[in-house]
């Protein structure tokens, strides 16, 4: 009997995103930078987020969206981590953050920009390494949940 095998579709999305986050982080897969401590992650916010390891976080949550459903561009990933403000105004996420984070992710050959879309020119797919790797990750978190 073989071992068992799981995609990032058969884990919760908040268990495969820690799990990612966590890999990232371990294996300096991702370049923070300076300006990591003072941003904000959108224009609904007023400060920069509490917890340390937030690029990693949404580094995961980036490609997980991307893995779900690709041909994500950066216009639409910031209308998809934004928020809603007091008034029920949609106040759009950090194209900054966003932008980084996928160079970021293109630079460890998680994505690529997809030229051969006629509609969605330079948006992000999976490559079939980075889908191997999620894959992977999604894999050990589903094991780990089952002990």
């Amino acid at each position: 009997m073989s071992a068992p095998f799981y995609t990032v579709k058969d884990v919760p999305a908040q268990d495969f995103i820690r799990g990612y986050a966590e890999y990232l982080k371990k294996n300096n897969k991702i370049k923070i930078p300076e300006w990591a401590s003072i941003v904000k992650t959108g224009l609904g916010q007023e400060i920069s987020p509490i917890d340390q390891d937030w690029m990693y976080v949404r580094a995961a949550a980036l490609a997980r969206k991307i893995y779900v459903r690709g041909h994500w561009g950066v216009g639409n990933l910031t209308h998809m981590f934004g928020s809603v403000n007091d008034n029920g105004k949609h106040e759009s996420g950090s194209g900054k953050v966003i932008r980084y984070l996928l160079q970021q992710l293109e630079a460890i050959k998680v994505l690529k920009k997809d030229n051969k879309s006629l509609l969605k020119k330079g948006s992000r797919i999976v490559t079939k390494e980075g889908q191997q790797d999620l894959n992977r990750i999604a894999t050990q978190v589903a094991l780990a949940a089952r002990k």
